[in-house]
């Protein structure tokens, strides 16, 4: 087996651990369904798993459109050069404690 597959596997499991179990969880049951000739079992995992891709595929693609619809937060203001930078400390002024 490929080195890479695993370390992917795992990143995309990290990623949406949720979702990545019901994945599992649904290709279970459809293998279990199919081997053992359950074909109820074998349409519920598929389903299942069916729609846990479809809604992690509908994650991502909100995530794609959100990001670039969210502006830039900045934390501290931007730096003016008119701004008087912090005084500084002088303990001639002020006793110490």
């Amino acid at each position: 087996m490929n080195a890479i597959f695993p370390t992917f596997l795992k990143r995309l499991y990290r990623k949406e651990p949720i979702s990545s179990f019901i994945i599992i969880v649904g290709a279970v049951d459809a293998v279990l369904g199919g081997v053992n000739e359950v074909g109820t079992l074998m349409i519920l995992g598929l389903l299942t798993s069916g729609m846990a891709i479809g809604y992690r595929w509908w994650c991502i693609q909100q995530s794609e459109t959100g990001s670039a619809r969210k502006s830039k937060q900045l934390y501290l203001p931007s730096s003016n050069p008119n701004r008087s930078p912090l005084p500084d400390l002088d303990r001639r002024r002020h006793p110490p404690l």
